[in-house]
Protein backbone atom coordinates (compact mmCIF):
# COMPACT_ATOMS: atom_id res chain seq x y z
CA UNK A 1 0.00 0.00 0.00
CA UNK A 2 1.17 3.55 -0.87
CA UNK A 3 1.53 5.82 1.60
CA UNK A 4 -0.56 8.84 1.02
CA UNK A 5 1.36 12.38 1.97
CA UNK A 6 -0.62 15.89 2.34
CA UNK A 7 1.30 17.52 -0.52
CA UNK A 8 -0.07 21.05 1.08
CA UNK A 9 2.50 20.79 4.12
CA UNK A 10 5.42 18.85 2.35
CA UNK A 11 8.43 20.87 2.33
CA UNK A 12 6.98 23.94 3.05
CA UNK A 13 6.61 23.71 6.78
CA UNK A 14 9.38 21.94 9.30
CA UNK A 15 9.54 22.61 12.70
CA UNK A 16 11.66 22.00 15.97
CA UNK A 17 13.58 24.77 14.96
CA UNK A 18 13.21 24.58 11.33
CA UNK A 19 12.27 27.57 8.88
CA UNK A 20 9.00 28.33 8.30
CA UNK A 21 9.08 30.71 5.83
CA UNK A 22 11.52 33.24 7.01
CA UNK A 23 10.86 33.53 10.40
CA UNK A 24 12.40 30.56 12.74
CA UNK A 25 10.24 29.87 15.86
CA UNK A 26 11.62 27.10 18.29
CA UNK A 27 10.77 25.85 21.82
CA UNK A 28 13.11 24.66 24.91
CA UNK A 29 11.43 23.61 28.12
CA UNK A 30 14.53 25.06 30.50
CA UNK A 31 13.08 23.73 33.70
CA UNK A 32 13.81 26.83 35.49
CA UNK A 33 15.29 29.25 34.02
CA UNK A 34 17.16 30.80 36.69
CA UNK A 35 20.79 30.88 36.11
CA UNK A 36 20.35 29.81 32.49
CA UNK A 37 19.56 33.54 30.80
CA UNK A 38 23.57 33.71 30.32
CA UNK A 39 23.41 30.29 27.72
CA UNK A 40 19.43 30.91 26.40
CA UNK A 41 20.90 33.95 23.66
CA UNK A 42 23.92 32.27 22.39
CA UNK A 43 22.01 29.43 21.78
CA UNK A 44 18.90 31.40 20.42
CA UNK A 45 21.76 33.16 17.98
CA UNK A 46 23.58 29.86 17.06
CA UNK A 47 20.61 28.04 16.04
CA UNK A 48 19.32 31.85 14.10
CA UNK A 49 16.12 31.70 16.17
CA UNK A 50 13.38 34.42 15.67
CA UNK A 51 11.30 33.73 18.56
CA UNK A 52 11.51 30.91 21.21
CA UNK A 53 8.68 30.02 23.21
CA UNK A 54 10.55 28.83 26.57
CA UNK A 55 8.29 26.98 29.14
CA UNK A 56 8.70 25.48 32.68
CA UNK A 57 10.75 29.26 33.35
CA UNK A 58 9.53 28.44 37.51
CA UNK A 59 9.80 32.36 37.21
CA UNK A 60 7.74 34.35 39.26
CA UNK A 61 5.45 37.31 38.35
CA UNK A 62 4.78 38.72 34.92
CA UNK A 63 7.03 41.18 32.83
CA UNK A 64 9.53 41.81 29.92
CA UNK A 65 13.34 42.51 30.22
CA UNK A 66 16.02 42.44 27.54
CA UNK A 67 18.51 39.03 26.79
CA UNK A 68 20.95 40.45 25.09
CA UNK A 69 19.87 40.27 21.10
CA UNK A 70 16.52 39.07 22.68
CA UNK A 71 13.39 41.02 24.24
CA UNK A 72 11.80 38.42 26.99
CA UNK A 73 7.85 38.35 27.60
CA UNK A 74 7.22 36.30 30.66
CA UNK A 75 4.22 35.41 32.77
CA UNK A 76 4.82 32.78 35.98
CA UNK A 77 2.77 32.22 39.08
CA UNK A 78 2.44 34.98 41.48
CA UNK A 79 5.15 36.11 43.77
CA UNK A 80 3.48 34.50 46.92
CA UNK A 81 3.43 31.31 45.82
CA UNK A 82 5.73 27.95 45.28
CA UNK A 83 7.20 28.65 41.68
CA UNK A 84 6.12 25.34 39.66
CA UNK A 85 5.69 26.45 36.06
CA UNK A 86 5.72 29.46 33.74
CA UNK A 87 6.28 30.44 30.32
CA UNK A 88 8.47 32.99 28.19
CA UNK A 89 8.49 34.19 24.76
CA UNK A 90 11.62 35.22 23.60
CA UNK A 91 11.85 37.33 20.68
CA UNK A 92 14.61 39.15 18.59
CA UNK A 93 14.70 42.18 18.60
CA UNK A 94 14.66 42.94 15.31
CA UNK A 95 11.21 41.30 14.87
CA UNK A 96 10.07 43.11 18.21
CA UNK A 97 8.69 45.81 15.80
CA UNK A 98 5.94 43.50 14.18
CA UNK A 99 4.52 42.37 17.64
CA UNK A 100 1.44 44.92 18.20
CA UNK A 101 0.88 43.85 21.60
CA UNK A 102 0.06 40.92 24.11
CA UNK A 103 -1.75 39.54 26.92
CA UNK A 104 -0.97 37.50 29.77
CA UNK A 105 -3.31 34.84 30.21
CA UNK A 106 -2.11 32.76 32.74
CA UNK A 107 1.77 31.23 34.19
CA UNK A 108 1.03 29.19 31.01
CA UNK A 109 -0.34 31.29 28.30
CA UNK A 110 1.24 34.16 26.97
CA UNK A 111 -0.73 35.01 23.48
CA UNK A 112 0.87 38.08 21.74
CA UNK A 113 -0.61 40.07 18.78
CA UNK A 114 1.02 40.62 15.17
CA UNK A 115 1.02 43.69 13.68
CA UNK A 116 -0.12 43.81 10.60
Amino acid sequence: MKKQTNTQYDNTARFDGQRFGKLKVATWNVRGIAGKTEELQPELLKRKIDIAIITETKKKNKGSEDIGNYVTIYCGVPANQWASSGVAIAIRKDWKHKIQDYTWISDRIIEPRKKY
